[in-house]
């Protein structure tokens, strides 16, 4: 079974680099969340670490006395996949490779100053300083016993363009050491250092076709009708298609969020402005459920968008437009710290006034 759902393409190029004479030392993995960014990141380490896809690194001949597991590795390496039987590959499939790390806002790889010291902080919403001295200092090592250890940075927008952390990573990214390779994941690009941006390859990561998440999920044993609606729903994300054929309440929380929409989008502009405050306090808490909430408003304008272009009604459809360049525009100004409020007050007076669908009576009642 693949670990990756569509992506072939990416694939591809991910298998060509692993295999070459010198691998890029830096991957900037581009995309919306639950695209498969993180996937693609393992299975480039995958890639570059598999013992039958590189024999040269194989200890010993014991690996081989398997007839059955050496003929699937001679296969794999033929069609240059990651054989899924060799040590490192079960390890890092595992997620308990000592030599693949993933570095996010928390205490991973926190390292104060010598002689100082300073409270964890668990709850940091920024990768910090004193977790780059630590990745800084664990890249100079060699490897415990990877071929290529792999640092994947997610999301690496948190190292914040104004902030320490970010200009204290560019040497290491510019000069790193041959053993060791970095995989930075984000959704907003436009949030990091064009000089950390121009010393990565970059590979954008884009939704993939329904079909294609369809074929995945039932790959993976998912009933074919709920994966019917996971595919539907998750609009071209493979992570989130997972996620909702796990646990299938996620996609009652979805169309809750459509329904606040069409609510919302019947309102006043005063009604709007205390929606904005609703989601900006709670951005300011947690922001995830907040941008899962700012995907369902892009649902619900894709979905007016089609349904006006299948009944031939244009005259609406520029303001839906306008509406989802609203969106965009949104997730940009997040991610930049715009002053959440702000940002949502001007995307919701982007949005055009529609009628609802449903009686007041059909309502679902409040917006949290």
């Amino acid at each position: 079974m693949s670990r990756v759902i569509g992506h072939q393409a990416i694939l591809r190029e991910l298998r060509a680099l692993a295999m070459s004479e010198d691998p890029p030392h830096a991957l900037l993995f581009s995309g919306p969340d639950g695209t498969g960014r993180t996937a693609l990141a393992i299975e480039y380490a995958l890639l570059l670490n598999c013992e039958r896809l590189h024999p040269s690194v194989t200890a010993g001949a014991s690996l081989f006395a398997d007839e059955a597991l050496s003929e699937l590795g001679t296969r794999n390496s033929e069609l240059g996949t990651p054989c899924g039987e060799c040590r490192p590959c079960r390890l890092i499939t595992e997620g308990v490779h000592p030599d693949i790390i993933t570095l996010g806002p928390g205490d991973t790889l926190c390292r104060p100053r010598d002689g100082e010291s300073h409270p964890k902080h668990p709850d940091s919403r920024d990768i910090r300083i004193c977790q780059v001295r630590g990745l800084i200092d664990l890249a100079a090592r060699f490897p415990f016993e990877a071929r290529y250890r792999t640092i994947i940075i997610d999301p690496a927008d948190r190292l914040y363009r104004d902030g320490v952390a970010a200009h204290t990573i560019l040497k290491t990214l510019e000069e790193p050491p041959g053993h060791t390779v970095f995989c930075l994941i984000t959704a907003a690009p436009e949030a990091l250092l064009e000089t950390i941006i121009s010393r990565c390859r970059r590979i954008d990561v884009r939704p993939v076709a329904k079909a294609e998440v369809l074929a995945g999920l039932l790959e993976r044993g998912v009933d074919p009708s709920l994966a019917e609606r996971c595919a539907e729903q998750s609009r071209g994300r493979p992570g989130r298609a997972i996620a909702f054929a796990a646990q299938p309440d996620l996609m009652g929380d979805r169309s809750r969020m459509l329904e606040r929409c069409a609510r919302v989008a019947g309102e006043s502009v005063g009604e709007r402005f205390r929606y904005a405050n609703d989601l900006a306090e709670r951005f300011r808490k947690d922001r995830n459920p907040v941008l899962a909430e700012v995907d369902a408003w892009e649902a619900f304008w894709e979905e007016r968008l089609r349904r006006g272009a299948d009944g031939g009604a244009n005259e609406g459809l520029p303001a839906v437009l306008e509406a989802l360049r609203a969106i965009t525009q949104v997730r940009e100004d997040l991610m930049v710290n715009v002053i959440p409020r702000t940002a949502f007050e001007l995307m919701l007076l982007s949005f055009p006034r529609v009628t609802l669908d449903v009686s007041r009576e059909e309502e679902p009642a409040a917006y949290a």
